[in-house]
């Protein structure tokens, strides 16, 4: 860590800044704060946003590392039963140690959300379903604060990619979410917006059944990378004002690359809502 702390921005980001970035767009990626809530899939999100160079995190989880993470960064045989947040805290510094990363031991509770939620800029969502509760309250909050939230749920190899724009349709709105909702309720409202296309390894039936609580969902690396890559895609768009690259809920974005019939897609939803809704 000696010599890492003496690299420069500069010497990190040298092929960025030579490449594509002119330095004024790297010194915003610089300075934007993003809020990483659950690091699950949060965590391959965050390893790219400090990798792109984003300036400053905040990430938020309470749980530990198991073995059936391996699909998520920070996950090895070593970093069983330890906190993720304390594990991804030592890797982001290690990877830039000019980043900011402030840990939240506790996760996303509804005593602190909307205080984290106004440390950043973006937020994303990658609050595990069992959650829900708390997941619901950060949209809240972001709307409230005029956040965009970012969420990409992964299916086997592909992912899907959710933009909550702060005044666009809400995610109460989108998933047919009500306070209280047991989860076996909530999970199929949720299922009608996850997906038009299933993979044949993992038919619909696959997710209906653990909608039911009768399996867990079938998750992959392959899938959680992709997702992180369209999260930190859309944020990068958002920070440099590349709106039109910018595909928002009601639309969204499913994409599988290990597929070459079926490379992705804009998936409209557009007119469940009304013309007013659309973006």
């Amino acid at each position: 860590m000696q010599n890492a702390v003496a690299v420069t921005i500069e010497e990190l980001f040298q092929r960025s800044l030579t490449a594509h970035l002119p330095p004024e767009e790297f010194t915003k990626l610089k300075q934007t704060t993003v809020l990483v809530a659950g690091l699950g899939g949060g965590s391959n999100v965050a390893e790219l946003l400090i990798r792109k160079g984003i300036g400053s995190l905040v990430i938020a989880d309470l749980d530990v590392y198991e073995p059936h993470n391996i699909r998520q960064r920070g996950a090895a045989v070593s970093t069983h039963r330890m906190e993720k947040v304390g594990v991804m805290l030592e890797r982001l510094g290690d990877i830039n140690p000019h980043a900011r990363i402030v840990p939240v031991f506790e996760g996303i509770q509804s005593d602190n959300v909307e205080e984290l939620v106004g440390r950043a800029g973006y937020v994303v969502d990658a609050i595990d379903l069992h959650a829900l509760r708390e997941k619901a309250a950060l949209y809240r909050a972001a709307r409230k604060a005029g956040k965009y939230v970012l969420s990409a749920p992964s299916m086997i190899n592909g992912a899907l990619l959710y933009v909550f724009s702060p005044d666009g349709v809400t995610f109460e709105e989108f998933f047919e979410y009500e306070d209280g909702l047991p989860i076996l309720e909530a999970a199929p409202r949720i299922l009608k917006r996850v997906g038009c296309r299933f993979p044949p390894e993992a038919p619909k039936e696959l997710y209906e059944a653990a909608a039911r609580g009768e399996r867990t969902i079938p998750l992959d690396a392959v899938g959680v990378d992709q997702g992180a890559v369209m999260v930190v895609g859309a944020i990068e768009n958002l920070i440099l004002g590349r709106m039109s690259r910018v595909v928002t809920v009601p639309r969204m974005v499913q994409v599988d690359v290990t597929d070459p019939l079926f490379m992705g897609r804009i998936v409209d939803y557009s007119a469940d809502f009304g013309e007013e809704k659309r973006r």
